[in-house]
């Protein structure tokens, strides 16, 4: 039996949530070329506000979402997270995620507040974009504060779709050994160092991988294709994958984000862990 996207309910693992000042910024980034990180410039066709986007993911049978953000600078994480308080207090089916700056002096304190006072469920980190090592010592203190609350991490640590000194399994696995118990959500699958990175699965038990970008059936960067998993592997880890689409910052329309997955006409508890069951076990939500 073929799948197709409107035949699930979701929970979307990779969504992204800003203040829309912020939000246009990055819009404007992504679409402009680097010569510096060799891209051309990634076109956004959903820009929404944030209104806009809960409604779009609504209708694509999103039952409850992430809200992955990241500071990119000293003094706007606080911002971002108080921003990200107020959303996720008028939309109940949020699933809010906090960032931080390793150079702000209260990153402890308003990173104890979004976790004790908000309970936000982790934060995201973007060694990519913020230009800082997974493994700084200033931010030893933050990781602490998530395992001792037994929160989330989400780290784009991989190399896709592009790289820079700061990112890749070797970094990861620099921090990885000074904090094995973390819960950690890696997401793209690790791209482009699929194997390294499910190979972990089998070591460190809270340690997850997100599906974005990774089986969309356009090959939009290069080396997406390059020894990416296999259906008989997804199979084989499917309890430990969530569904991503990394909306609304993408180049194409979101069913594109299922649409690779499904033609591998895998069975259905497969889809049904993947998109949903999974991160409502983790997260512990929509009961």
């Amino acid at each position: 039996m073929t799948f197709s996207h409107t035949d699930f309910e979701y929970i979307d693992c990779h969504t992204h949530f800003f203040p829309p000042k912020i939000f246009k910024a990055i819009w404007e980034f992504f679409e402009s070329p680097n010569e510096d990180l060799k891209i051309q410039g990634w076109p956004i066709i959903y820009k929404l506000s944030p209104d806009e986007m809960v409604r779009f993911l609504e209708k694509q049978n999103v039952k409850a979402f992430t809200t992955y953000n990241y500071a990119h600078r000293n003094g706007v994480a606080n911002y971002i997270n108080e921003w990200v308080n107020d959303f996720c207090k008028k939309y109940k089916h949020s699933i809010p995620f906090g960032c931080v700056w390793p150079e702000d002096k209260d990153r402890k304190e308003y990173i104890r507040k979004i976790l004790d006072d908000y309970n936000f469920y982790g934060i995201k980190i973007q060694p990519l974009v913020q230009n800082f090592y997974l493994n700084d010592e200033r931010m030893y203190e933050i990781y602490k504060l998530l395992v001792d609350r037994d929160k989330w991490l989400c780290v784009h640590i991989g190399t896709a779709p592009y790289r820079n000194e700061y990112v890749g399994y070797e970094n990861f696995i620099k921090f990885l050994e000074k904090f094995p118990n973390m819960k950690i959500i890696i997401p793209h699958m690790g791209a482009f160092e699929y194997s390294k990175f499910l190979d972990l699965l089998d070591k460190y038990e809270n340690l997850y991988l997100d599906t974005t970008m990774i089986y969309i059936p356009d090959n939009i960067f290069p080396e997406r294709t390059t020894k990416r998993p296999k259906p008989d592997t997804l199979l084989s880890y499917q309890d430990r994958i969530l569904f991503g689409s990394d909306f609304p910052n993408i180049p194409y329309d979101y069913e594109y984000s299922t649409k690779g997955l499904l033609e591998f006409d895998l069975p259905r508890e497969f889809y049904e862990n993947i998109f949903y069951k999974n991160a409502k076990r983790l997260f512990n939500i929509l009961k």
